[in-house]
């Protein structure tokens, strides 16, 4: 019994730790040709039409090509589908890319927990919710495990502003905390996700394509399935490793936080001035960055 409630505690947390710089050289949005109106947009909703999701990594990553193409399209896609309260409203390829995610009763994966959105959320129908502002995004690293790659991600959602429910009229950070739109820590500006991918699971289609051309551009969303031969193995914010385990790995550390922080395109300063209290108005939320080809490529 003090196991499964246990269990049942860690599973809490991480349900709520999961539901909630600069481009590369030579690549400038500002740039890019404009967009067409929001209703020709491919994949992407319109209660997303005033938010965007803008990308960075570590020098010696692109995030136009190889892995990083399969981890922010499997990002942008989980975050779609929780705020349009849809888990089937992602992009091309995603359900093929990914496992079920796991049974949340008894004992299972942290892992595989919320590897697909909304596991677990009630089953009637709910308003779509309506993001402003954007997310900054930055895959901090890439390694190597047995099984393919980790890769470790930073999200901000600091810029990320919802309607207040207890102040009219006015706008919270997803950060903050809704009541108060107060922090509740300095470092709650960001999450850290930790993903696991790999190119040799048996669930990958045998006729699945990967793409060789740069994935950026104009568009908010991709046209086509770009995950390739790549298959989401394991993703989390929290926990990794057996929920019922005796010293679960909550993997997260303050440091790991400080340090994605420090990688957001606005300084920590920044961050929480934009997260504290109730606004007015949402920051621009620019274009897509590095953005999504207008045709498959």
């Amino acid at each position: 019994m003090i196991r499964r409630t246990s269990a049942f505690a860690i599973a809490t947390l991480v349900a709520m730790t999961s539901a909630a710089c600069g481009t590369e050289a030579g690549r400038d949005p500002a740039t890019n040709p404009g967009l067409p109106a929001e209703t020709d947009v491919a994949n992407w909703p319109n209660s997303l039409a005033e938010f965007r999701f803008h990308w960075s990594s570590t020098a010696g990553i692109d995030v136009a090509l190889g892995a990083a193409v399969p981890i922010r399209a499997y990002l942008e896609s989980w975050y779609i589908a929780s705020w349009t309260n849809d888990p089937e409203n992602v992009y091309p390829g995603f359900l093929r890319a990914t496992p079920e995610s796991a049974d949340l009763d008894g004992n299972y994966l942290g892992q595989l927990a919320w590897i697909r959105p909304l596991n677990g959320a009630p089953s009637y129908p709910v308003d779509p919710a309506t993001p402003l502002g954007y997310m900054p995004m930055h895959i901090q690293s890439v390694d190597a495990v047995a099984s393919g790659l980790r890769v470790t991600v930073c999200l901000g959602e600091y810029s990320i502003y919802f309607a207040s429910d207890s102040s009219a009229g006015k706008l919270v950070s997803v950060a903050a905390e809704k009541s108060t739109a107060q922090l509740a820590d300095p470092l709650d500006t960001v999450r850290v996700k930790r993903i696991e991918l790999t190119k040799t699971d048996p669930r990958i289609p045998a006729d699945a394509s990967d793409v060789d051309t740069p994935q950026e551009g104009p568009a908010p969303a991709p046209v086509g399935d770009v995950f390739g031969h790549w298959f989401i193995t394991g993703a989390s914010s929290s926990l990794w490793g057996p929920v019922d385990a005796d010293a679960p790995e909550f993997f997260v550390t303050p440091e790991m936080r400080r340090q994605c922080q420090e990688a957001m395109p606005d300084s920590p300063e920044k961050q929480i001035e934009m997260a504290t209290g109730f606004k007015d108005t949402p920051p621009p939320h620019g274009k897509p960055i590095p953005g999504w080809p207008l045709a498959p490529q």
